[in-house]
């Protein structure tokens, strides 16, 4: 990525200080200017609302959140659930409480029914840790915006989601 100085003095600036839901936003945007490729982006908070330096990209998701999948410690569970359970420790590793989901994919910003699908099902599958959801966003090919439970409260999962 290429940042501006100024944008670059921005960016340094916000990851010193509290993040309310307006400056996390314009600090993805920073970071994030437009999507590449489909992953997903693990961002933490600490307990003060201030980012931390670990920040996760990863691809190596399902396209469904209720995919079945079995873990050894948790027994069988759906891709969603699994990915919420690991977070405590991750977490705890970092020094975090608080996740922020970036769903990156190429295209327009209009939600697709696969990150719509994610984010219902991540959003619920938090819910049971400790971890607070403290946001979710879209990356897309001409930026960030957010993704908000209105946005994805009619999101239609696969038939796991009810059991």
């Amino acid at each position: 990525m290429t940042h501006t100085k100024a944008a670059e003095r921005r960016m340094n600036q916000l990851r010193e200080e509290p993040l309310d839901d307006a400056r996390l936003h314009e600090l993805l945007e920073l970071m994030l200017t437009a999507a590449i490729r489909r992953q997903l982006w693990l961002i933490f908070l600490n307990e003060d609302d201030r980012i931390s330096d670990a920040i996760m990209p990863t691809d190596d998701f399902p396209r469904d959140p209720d995919e079945p999948t079995i873990a050894e410690d948790l027994g069988p569970v759906t891709a969603a659930r699994l990915i919420a359970a690991r977070m405590p420790l991750v977490c705890e590793a970092v020094g975090a409480t608080q996740l922020v989901l970036v769903w990156e994919r190429e295209g327009d910003a209009e939600f697709q029914a696969e990150e719509l699908a994610w984010a219902a099902a991540m959003a619920e599958a938090v819910q049971a840790t400790e971890v607070r959801l403290r946001a979710q966003f879209l990356l897309h090919d001409d930026g960030i915006r957010p993704l908000t439970p209105d946005d994805y409260a009619g999101a239609r999962r696969g038939p796991a989601a009810a059991a």
